[in-house]
């Protein structure tokens, strides 16, 4: 009986060093936040994706997909990004409609609201 029991706490000691030994040397999986935010809020008659290339910051490219009527999202600005390029696509929209906002300044918060229809989409800034 005590066989085992100091096999298992052996094996259990391996786990828990290799467990911690991973938890040191494991790379961020992305750039910590500067504190500032996109933020959008869809008004309109229509669903939207808002897609973020970050550029200069090891922040992987996402997107928001989908994002139906009344519904509000926001998106972290990494630290370390130097730019980011800003896609805002109306779905079902001739042509896909692109509202994307030029943004230059990371180190302020952007709020947005998303607001007409399929067809008369519009996008405008609003205080945060």
């Amino acid at each position: 009986m005590s066989n085992i029991r100091r096999a298992a706490a052996c094996a259990a000691t391996a786990i828990g060093i290799g467990l911690a030994g991973t938890a040191v040397t494991a790379a961020p999986a992305f750039a910590a936040g500067s504190g500032h935010y996109i933020n959008f809020s869809n008004e309109g008659g229509f669903v939207v994706n808002t897609c973020y290339k970050w550029k200069g910051s090891q922040t992987a490219d996402t997107c928001d997909s989908g994002k139906p009527i009344t519904s509000t999202w926001r998106v972290e600005i990494p630290d370390d990004a130097t730019g980011v390029e800003l896609n805002v696509n109306v779905l079902a929209q001739a042509g896909g409609k692109n509202l994307s906002p030029q943004i230059t300044d990371l180190k302020r918060d952007y709020c947005y609201t998303l607001y007409g229809t399929t067809f008369t989409a519009k996008i405008v800034e609003k205080t945060c």
